[in-house]
């Protein structure tokens, strides 16, 4: 579908499966790098302010060891009325978010950030999307978790996935919600000259 300009490479600062199945569907090739930033948000930081921070910082690590790519690097955060819900500590942890997120909306926001250190271009950007999701029993909930899906994902759950069946509604990039706004994604890429 795409193409990777002459000279160029691409770098997903990522070991996520999810974020590298996303990235492949534009057809292009790329190499996986992943980067190890500390996440914690500072005191003043809002929340977009924060995953624009840390989608920056990693791409920035990986760039200062390949100057002449461009590395794409993402961050995502589920939050509801002000809480960040991060990935569960266990399966009672999990439970509690399933609970709370039931029959209310919640948002997803993902910082990205494209970089190349060489050419000296930095572009930045934030998507949110809002998901509202169904209530649940706590059997359900229970026999999720059972599927050990929820485990290492932020607010618990996976759309693309098991989970998906508990979403009723999305307004705004579903590839967001998955952990990668993908075509924000390649509207950067196109507009920086990397793909054509």
């Amino acid at each position: 579908m795409f193409q990777v300009k002459d000279g160029d490479s691409i770098v997903l600062a990522s070991e996520s499966t999810r974020r590298v199945d996303i990235l492949r569907s534009l057809g292009i090739s790329f190499s996986i790098i992943p980067p190890d930033v500390d996440e914690t948000k500072h005191r003043d930081e809002t929340y977009r302010e924060f995953v624009e921070r840390i989608s920056y910082e990693k791409a920035r690590k990986v760039g200062k060891h390949f100057p002449d790519k461009w590395v794409i690097a993402a961050d995502t955060i589920v939050v509801l009325k002000g809480k960040v819900l991060g990935k569960p500590k266990n399966e009672r942890d999990a439970f509690n978010t399933l609970k709370t997120l039931g029959g209310k909306w919640h948002k997803v926001i993902t910082g990205f950030c494209v970089l190349n250190v060489l050419q000296d271009i930095t572009y930045c950007n934030i998507v949110e999307t809002k998901v509202f999701m169904k209530n649940m029993t706590d059997d359900e909930i229970i026999r999720y978790i059972k599927t050990s899906e929820p485990m290492g994902k932020a607010g618990s759950y996976a759309v693309q996935g098991r989970g998906g069946y508990m979403v009723k509604e999305i307004k705004g990039s579903y590839t967001n919600v998955v952990g990668l706004p993908i075509c924000e994604i390649a509207e950067a890429l196109l507009s920086l000259g990397v793909l054509s």
